[in-house]
């Protein structure tokens, strides 16, 4: 494992991106990382694109934002947005774990989905994919498909850090609906383990 560690949550607005990253951001400094978060927003709040930059570093010598070709690892929370993402920031080397289940905007064209996951797997080689929204519906409460994504990643060992402390920093900030997200987090593992 590097010293460094770069991750981008990419997806919609209100699908959770922020939380996610400050989970892991969480559960990094327990690593004994320091941890710099950084968002940038689509024209909208909700619906617009959202890209939450997570840098885990030794050093404290960088700014929040994840420079193009750096990032380690993409948790695409949209398809179409993990691609646009792991485009302009993965490295060569670099993970992309992304939800499968399209959110189409009505005044724009969406490429067919078989398209995105052929080009994803054209930027890296390491690709895993799942159906986090399908998930998150199943346990009841698609506003655990954040939660779905991250333990999906955990289980790839894309995040530097321990299980029990991403646990503890989504049942702190979530306490009234901890049993459901702690069930999502399991079942993002389960389901990468059974790609």
């Amino acid at each position: 494992m590097t010293q460094d560690y770069n991750i981008i949550v990419a997806g919609i607005g209100g699908q959770g991106n922020v939380l996610a990253s400050r989970i892991i951001g969480e559960a990094a400094i327990e690593a004994n990382y320091h941890v710099l978060i950084g968002e940038t927003f689509g024209a909208g709040q909700r619906g617009g694109a959202v890209l939450s930059h997570v840098r885990l570093t030794k050093e404290k010598t960088y700014g929040p934002l994840i420079p193009e070709g750096y990032a380690d690892a993409v948790i695409g929370l949209e398809p179409f947005e993990a691609l646009k993402c792991a485009s302009k920031f993965l490295k060569p080397d670099g993970i992309i774990i992304t939800n499968e289940y399209p959110i189409q905007p009505s005044d724009k064209n969406y490429p067919e989905l078989e398209k995105i996951f052929q080009f994803l797997k054209n930027i890296s080689s390491k690709l895993y994919k799942i159906n986090g929204t399908k998930i998150a519906l199943e346990i009841g409460d698609i506003a655990v498909l954040n939660i779905v994504m991250l333990g999906a990643a955990y289980a790839t060992g894309i995040l530097p850090v321990k299980e029990e402390d991403i646990k503890k920093s989504f049942i702190e900030k979530l306490a009234k609906s901890a049993e459901l997200n702690l069930k999502a987090f399991e079942k993002g593992k389960k389901m990468i383990k059974e790609i």
